[in-house]
């Protein structure tokens, strides 16, 4: 996860700052919501705090209807129905599911099947576990394995839609589907005329224009899960990382992060930080999850699937601390 805090020169309906520049004069405005179980913080560059609180107000709708078609946690999402629906027939699907689901596949076939969109089944096992304070036990994640598998769906691109095959399969898009809704944020405050722009999913980052006082871009400090940091500029890019810092799940001893591996419906127990800079959101966050499942040997891979993906892996051994990257960043 990303733990990113913009601060300096934004203004909130009890303080601010203005930034100028030659052509006009911009402040910088932040607004937060709790959205897709993560605090989701939109930071623009507006003229004024009226027409900065319409844009975000917009880009948080945006976030909303993504997470009304991609989450897993609602029985009442696209996704969801979807999969309850009768199995073997074509079923239609929104474009935003469509996209989602291409993408995923994508990436399912660069990372050797260490991402899957299909590992809901899993996913929802361990979180049963996890309350009752146990483990999956072999035969029920051996249950749960008959029911994910990128091979049981049929996505026809041009009729959009989706036939699947196996009941009682679930669709997870936690590796992905945050960043997707950073991007697109950011995205649609382009379309309204707001660039200079950042759109934080709980640590999936997507950024627009550089701020209007540092060209360079905004800066971001990552933590490298060697208890040191680096720290870097970018803009127009997007930057994730994933690790078992915040999330994971301790039993008689063991350590596993939130991230499962689909091929054996475990969660990762190596100490893994990987950071992932990328044009879009939405596939930097799917490379951290897999490169966190693959470990160094799928670098090569994924890198060859996408060269233009920046992909930063650190290990560290099982009895140190946990690490998962954490960043913030501040204006420059």
């Amino acid at each position: 996860m990303l733990n990113v805090m913009v601060v300096g020169c934004v203004q909130t309906p009890s303080e601010g700052g203005v930034l100028k520049n030659e052509q006009n004069t911009l402040t910088r405005y932040r607004y937060a919501r709790v959205i897709m179980g993560s605090r989701c913080e939109i930071t623009l560059e507006a003229e004024n705090e009226p027409a900065a609180a319409r844009a975000a107000g917009k880009a948080f709708g945006q976030i909303q209807r993504i997470e009304r078609v991609l989450s897993d946690y609602d029985p009442r999402t696209e996704s969801m129905l979807l999969m309850q629906r009768e199995p073997n027939t074509p079923h239609p699907i929104s474009a935003t599911l469509l996209e989602v689901l291409l993408l995923s596949m994508d990436i399912h076939k660069a990372s050797a099947g260490s991402f899957d969109p299909t590992v809901g089944a899993i996913t929802h096992l361990w979180r049963a576990a996890a309350r009752a304070g146990t483990i999956p036990t072999t035969n029920e994640l051996d249950r749960a394995r008959t029911r994910v598998g990128i091979e049981h769906l049929q996505v026809n691109a041009l009729a959009r839609t989706v036939r699947f095959d196996q009941p009682g399969m679930i669709l997870d898009f936690g590796g992905i589907g945050k960043g997707y809704a950073a991007r697109m944020g950011v995205e649609l405050l382009r379309e309204l005329g707001y660039p200079i722009a950042c759109v934080d999913m709980g640590g999936d980052l997507q950024f627009g224009d550089p701020p209007s006082d540092q060209p360079a871009g905004w800066r971001v400090e990552v933590m490298t899960g060697l208890n040191s940091s680096r720290t870097l500029t970018l803009h127009n890019c997007a930057i994730a990382t994933s690790g078992d810092l915040e999330r994971y799940y301790e039993h008689n001893g063991v350590r596993y992060s939130h991230i499962i591996d689909p091929r054996s419906g475990l969660g990762v127990t190596q100490r893994r930080a990987a950071t992932v800079i990328a044009t879009d959101a939405a596939v930097a966050d799917a490379l951290a999850s897999a490169i966190s499942v693959l470990g160094e040997a799928g670098r090569a891979q994924l890198k060859q699937a996408f060269p233009q993906a920046n992909i930063t892996l650190v290990n560290r051994p099982l009895e140190d601390a946990p690490s998962a990257g954490a960043a913030s960043s501040s204006d420059p």
